[in-house]
């Protein structure tokens, strides 16, 4: 028989937009695994391109990530919601410097190094469905000043572009196999995409991080029925707002 592992992201987004922290998780069958994740995502593009003007000109862009969690206090349950704003910066740059800087950059996954036949698409309120690129089986990602972001050991990542989607409602699908039915951690990155002078990389905004031991895991019991599992909150306790600020890096 054929196991389908079915995880349900009830809502997730980037760049202004807001996602729901539980996550449902349902394993039919025993034998190899189809992964599928479905998310409800508000899509806001927020980018920023140009070329500078004038010597010493610094060029800004806030990015931002907004979660809705349910969490139980002495009163009883309540929603707690947090966001997140990191605000990039350049230093001083040359005249004539071209830069682009997209909040919506990539969604990176890093998943078992076994997974296979990573696809992800996304349908819109009409029911159009259009592919999503998805480039598996990385190893590293580019960051700032010439850093790189490595996957962990055992484990793979997958980026998945979204260009081209305009403003508005989709649900995101993402598909992978895994060669047998068992536990298995899952850590997502919502990123920047940064080119500026020479440079061309990827910023982390929610975690910001450079190093992949700093974000937290999804950890993925799959059962025979429907369970639920917590998606990590932004920062911990029940604060409301938290910022950050990076600068650009625009080699030249």
């Amino acid at each position: 028989m054929r196991a389908a592992l079915l995880v349900v992201v009830l809502s997730m987004g980037t760049a202004g937009c807001a996602f729901e922290g539980q996550i449902a998780v349902q394993q039919v069958g025993d034998t190899a695994v189809v992964v599928k994740q479905s998310a409800k995502v508000e899509f806001a593009p927020h980018r920023v391109k140009g070329v500078t003007t004038r010597a010493g000109q610094v060029v800004k862009v806030d990015c931002s990530v907004t979660g809705i969690f349910d969490v139980r206090e002495a009163t009883g349950s309540a929603v707690l919601i947090q966001l997140y704003v990191v605000h990039l910066r350049t230093r001083p740059l040359r005249r004539g410097t071209r830069y682009e800087i997209d909040c919506a950059g990539p969604l990176i996954i890093q998943l078992p190094a076994d997974s296979s036949g990573i696809q992800a698409s996304a349908t819109d309120a009409s029911g159009s469905q259009v592919p999503l690129a998805v480039q598996a089986s990385l190893t590293a990602i580019p960051l700032a000043f010439a850093k790189s972001l490595r996957a962990q050991p055992g484990t793979q990542f997958a980026d998945i572009g979204q260009p081209g989607l305009s403003t508005g409602s989709y649900t995101v699908e993402l598909a992978f196999s895994l060669p047998e039915a068992r536990a298995f951690q899952e850590k997502v990155l919502y990123a920047a995409l940064i080119a500026c002078g020479h440079s061309k990389y990827l910023q982390p905004i929610r975690p910001l991080v450079t190093s992949m031991t700093r974000v937290l895991a999804l950890a993925i019991q799959p059962t025979t029925t429907e369970t639920s599992a917590s998606a990590p909150h932004l920062f911990g306790g029940i604060r409301s707002y938290g910022e950050a600020t990076r600068t650009v890096s625009c080699a030249r």
